[in-house]
């Protein structure tokens, strides 16, 4: 992931969420960056839907 801004943003949701730190490291690689920002924006709607 390229853009830092928000890389570090991708980064603090997914703490929050407590997901892996397997998950941080995978947005330095081109291939599953995208992947992962996918889904954890999915996992943010539906915390935000929960609570």
């Amino acid at each position: 992931m390229s853009d830092q801004q928000r890389k570090n943003a991708m980064i603090r949701s997914i703490q929050d969420l407590q997901l892996s730190n397997a998950l941080i490291l995978a947005l330095d690689h081109a291939k599953t960056a995208a992947s992962v920002e996918n889904a954890v924006n999915e996992l943010m709607r539906y915390a935000e839907h929960w609570n």
